[in-house]
């Protein structure tokens, strides 16, 4: 895959870590023998940005579509949909919980909150991690690198490679290489790993260990105050980082679609 050959200079990145080279690797397309008939990832945080504004849909991808003709073979795409899936039912559900006028005891309600927000904040954090390791699984990064990492460990971990070599230790950041080939350092650097901070940071304190947030027990419609203004807060922070993802994604669509289309005309020729 000549065409898609790029090579990334590290840079030193005072918030997350050095870039990391990457190039694309073979799965970055959908192969039929020799000939590549597709691109081997969705746009998913185009598509969830897209719904969560009220503009648009996301498609639904199932295991039954695994044995399609010219099937996606990227693991994370999957990964991605049922994730995007939860996300959205857990989202109706809270918007729903947070808006109702039906009658509740009052314990009833602030647990409903509580549960409502973890899954909300978990599911939020997940589909980040899988649609950045979708777009991983398309480049020569090892998938050791990035398999059973943490949204944390994407953003920065320590780099292996120097480690094992003796080196002096230093740390990456996967996404921050990712983004770097696009000049989208100022954007992610700036922007993006801050507020996936505060996502991360709210999963590992209120969501993901055995602390959680204490039962508050008041009027119904006050939880339900709570939550809504929760799931506001959430969405807003979501839409805007999906926005820099989505520039990230619609670059690398647009490099491996160009290399899908470059042989199809030389085919032809």
């Amino acid at each position: 895959m000549t065409q898609l050959q790029h090579q990334i200079k590290p840079q030193s990145s005072p918030r997350a870590g050095d870039h990391k080279d990457w190039n694309f690797s073979r799965e970055a397309l959908i192969w039929v023998e020799d000939y590549p008939v597709g691109v081997n990832l969705h746009p998913f945080a185009t598509e969830m940005r897209s719904w969560l504004m009220q503009e648009g849909k996301f498609q639904v991808f199932t295991r039954a579509d695994k044995d399609e003709p010219h099937a996606i073979t990227n693991p994370y795409t999957y990964d991605a949909s049922a994730l995007a899936a939860l996300l959205a039912q857990t989202i109706n559900a809270a918007h729903a919980f947070a808006r109702s006028a039906e009658l509740l005891d009052p314990v009833e309600a602030e647990i409903g909150r509580i549960r409502l927000y973890n899954e909300q904040v978990l599911y939020s954090t997940r589909f980040l991690e899988a649609t950045t390791k979708q777009l991983l699984y398309c480049t020569q990064v090892p998938r050791s690198h990035y398999e059973h990492a943490a949204l944390g460990a994407l953003l920065a971990r320590e780099c292996r490679d120097c480690r094992s070599a003796g080196r002096p230790r230093h740390k990456i950041s996967l996404l921050g290489s990712l983004a770097h080939k696009y000049h989208l350092c100022i954007e992610f650097e700036g922007c993006l790993f801050e507020h996936i901070k505060l996502v991360n940071r709210r999963r590992n304190v209120e969501s993901a260990h055995a602390s959680s947030q204490s039962l508050n027990i008041r009027l119904a419609a006050e939880s339900r105050a709570e939550l809504d203004a929760d799931v506001v807060a959430i969405g807003t922070e979501l839409v805007h980082m999906l926005r820099h993802l989505s520039d990230l994604e619609l670059h690398m669509l647009k490099d491996m679609d160009a290399e899908v289309r470059r042989r199809h005309r030389a085919a032809i020729h």
